[in-house]
């Protein structure tokens, strides 16, 4: 499934060449590593991570306390699967990538599509 024409969330790269690391450049303190998107239940455990690398964990590895781009409510449970979890944490009726990050050309170089699925780097 190739990206969307346009996405929820994007974020340009700022650096040269095509990675998360050029989109959210990292720097000394609070925003180290940061997780790029958590999933939290209603108790507010968190349900699945998109971590700094931008691989979709299901169950959460090692969240962080703090994200990159934000942090969603879902009602359902760790039982769900991980498209569940992203279709009931955000309206999304046109099916759009909830994610991308675009390169100095314009392309989406990574992107996270609406069933969780990441694709590039």
């Amino acid at each position: 499934m190739a990206a969307t024409g346009t996405a929820m969330y994007s974020q340009n790269s700022t650096q040269t060449g095509s990675t998360l690391a050029g989109a959210f450049p990292q720097v000394n303190g609070y925003a180290q590593n940061l997780d790029l998107i958590q999933i939290v239940g209603l108790g507010g455990s968190v349900l699945l991570n998109v971590d700094s690398t931008g691989v979709v964990h299901k169950a959460a590895v090692s969240p962080t306390n703090g994200t990159r781009i934000g942090q969603f409510q879902t009602r359902l449970t760790s039982s769900a699967t991980v498209a569940q979890l992203f279709a009931d944490a955000f309206s999304n009726p046109s099916l759009l990538d909830i994610f991308q990050a675009i390169n100095i050309g314009g392309n989406a170089h990574y992107y996270l599509n609406y069933l969780g699925v990441a694709s590039g780097s």
